[in-house]
């Protein structure tokens, strides 16, 4: 069992990564839950699991995923709570969440008290957009070793969400997600790196603070999720990953000190300068004048 032992100590984070099955919401809870308690067994206080993990992602319509989706007190979040509390551990869950007739693509943040909050995704990415209504709210929460900020997924592609988070007092940013291969990088080697990995990495490490994703693997409706989870830490660099491209992982890093980084020659959060970042662009010359 996860054991928080006050904020002097630093925490274990995991990430897992494996393939949820399309529309098979009781068998992905229970898989959720192995996941869950493997992690806590090998260490972590903070636990993150992939985006829509309970359902899958790539839906033909609206009306399916609706159908199958969560109210933030159905069975999957009571069955979170429950777990988080015995196992004394932070857990972060990607979940397609009902409300009403809105339909969101949700990240659910559970404590060991078991409360639970959401954060709603604000970006969506191709044929999400037929399926999810936008978050409206960024978010964070409080924990004995520091404030967690939380995203998902194509969130991490706006350098602004984790600036705001950062600017908030996060030093940690959590982001359930689903990768697969975009257009604009479809003649990639297999092999290569997915573009969130380049993303977080320099958002961390501008922001000196830490990036903690968990992805899927496997396929579905014809789309190939990229696996390769990973956490990376303040100064840009890998804690722990990448996990490979198509095999179940739980991959562990210590949560580390922003602070630390921070005292390291000179921090690059310190160095900002918001009253020029406000400032009007003004346009150096004409534009039409030619070189000499």
């Amino acid at each position: 069992m996860s054991q928080h032992e006050g904020s002097a100590t630093r925490p274990i984070v995991a990430v897992t990564q494996y393939a949820p099955l399309y529309g098979a919401v009781a068998t992905n809870l229970a898989l959720s839950l192995a996941k869950i308690d493997e992690a806590a067994r090998r260490g972590a206080s903070i636990v993150i699991l992939p985006e829509c993990c309970t359902t899958g992602l790539v839906f033909p319509d609206r009306s399916q995923l609706l159908a199958i989706a969560e109210t933030i007190d159905g069975p999957s979040v009571k069955a979170w709570c429950e777990i988080a509390m015995r196992l004394n551990i932070y857990l972060i869950a990607g979940m397609a969440e009902r409300d009403g007739k809105q339909l969101y693509n949700t990240a659910m943040i559970v404590t060991p008290g078991g409360t639970v909050s959401r954060y709603r995704k604000a970006h969506v990415f191709g044929r999400e957009k037929s399926l999810f209504d936008l978050g409206d709210q960024l978010a964070c929460i409080d924990t004995p070793w520091g404030r967690v900020g939380l995203a998902v997924c194509y969130d991490l592609w706006f350098p602004e969400v984790t600036r705001a988070l950062a600017a908030s007092g996060a030093t940690l940013v959590a982001s359930p997600s689903n990768w697969s291969v975009p257009p604009r990088q479809s003649q990639d080697a297999p092999n290569v790196a997915p573009m969130a990995m380049h993303l977080a990495m320099a958002a961390a490490c501008s922001n000196e603070i830490t990036i903690a994703c968990a992805d899927r693997t496997g396929e579905e409706g014809g789309v190939r999720f990229l696996g390769q989870s990973f956490i990376v830490g303040p100064n840009g660099r890998l804690l722990a990953g990448p996990a490979g491209a198509g095999s179940d992982d739980c991959l562990l890093a210590e949560w580390p000190d922003s602070a630390l980084t921070r005292t390291m020659v000179q921090s690059h959060m310190d160095t900002r300068r918001d009253e020029l970042y406000r400032s009007e662009v003004v346009t150096l010359g004409t534009g039409g004048d030619r070189a000499r």
